[in-house]
């Protein structure tokens, strides 16, 4: 059993509720961005997809996803694993594909499962990503760049760690709260019903020790603040990246003004 095969088993796939979670098997992890309250009305759907590895996905979901409007796909991943080899939208003419390492290993590799039990080892992880401003500032540039009706990918090895921090940016910036912007976390970990039914009561779903989400709750939870306590803002954060008010005000666009 390879690498890649081991961690998929170690992935919660959330089961289709078409709306956040496409119907779309051949992909790992894979999610919308749309349906989020904000202080300016719900997130926009086909704007951002984020996903965990892309290597399987067949040529009938691409032709779905495709459909969905996704013109765009940015990578997050490091240069050991292999990017351009094993994203087949970097070969795919028409989608537009950047590869921005936000981490150099992924975190969730089960090669590192005894350092997973600790969860402050993944929310160091997270404000390391955080610390390297040229990077965030690379992956949000792309994704700004990105036509207004057209949908962007975007994703890492396995859809948790490194595109859980970007959802979080994308999320913050357009005034997502903290406990949703912790729950389209979760749902890489649970599915929607016992994600929604642990957030909303603090009950451990049935298949899932609650340790592990009151865990990842707790990882995700430090991180958002630790951006709130030192910049204020999201906004603010991404702008200290030296993103431009042009860029953040298309980020926002996207997300938040439906199709005319």
């Amino acid at each position: 059993m390879g690498l890649f095969d081991r961690l998929f088993g170690e992935i919660h796939v959330p089961d289709a509720d078409g709306v956040r979670v496409l119907d779309v098997p051949s992909a790992m992890n894979l999610r919308d961005l749309g349906g989020y309250e904000t202080p300016d009305g719900p997130t926009i759907a086909h704007r951002f997809l984020r996903c965990g590895s892309t290597r399987c996905i067949s040529q009938k979901d691409r032709a779905y996803l495709r459909s969905y409007g996704l013109t765009h796909v940015l990578d997050l991943r490091g240069s050991g694993e292999s990017p351009e080899l094993t994203c087949p939208y970097a070969r795919e003419h028409d989608i537009t594909w950047k590869n921005v390492t936000l981490l150099g290993q992924n975190l969730s590799d089960p090669a590192f499962a005894a350092a997973q039990q600790n969860m402050d080892y993944l929310s160091r992880g997270y404000l390391a990503m955080l610390e390297n401003h040229e990077t965030i500032r690379q992956a949000m540039a792309f994704l700004a760049s990105v036509p207004f009706e057209e949908c962007a990918l975007f994703h890492c090895a396995a859809g948790m760690d490194r595109t859980g921090v970007v959802a979080m940016l994308l999320l913050g910036l357009a005034g997502v709260s903290r406990t949703d912007i912790v729950r389209d976390y979760l749902y890489s970990f649970a599915s929607v019903r016992e994600v929604d039914r642990f957030v909303a009561e603090g009950a451990a779903p049935e298949s899932f020790a609650g340790s592990r989400l009151m865990g990842r709750l707790d990882t995700m939870g430090k991180v958002y603040d630790a951006v709130i306590e030192s910049y204020g803002s999201f906004a603010a954060y991404l702008l200290a990246c030296e993103l431009t008010q042009a860029e953040l005000d298309q980020l926002r666009r996207r997300l938040l003004t439906p199709a005319t």
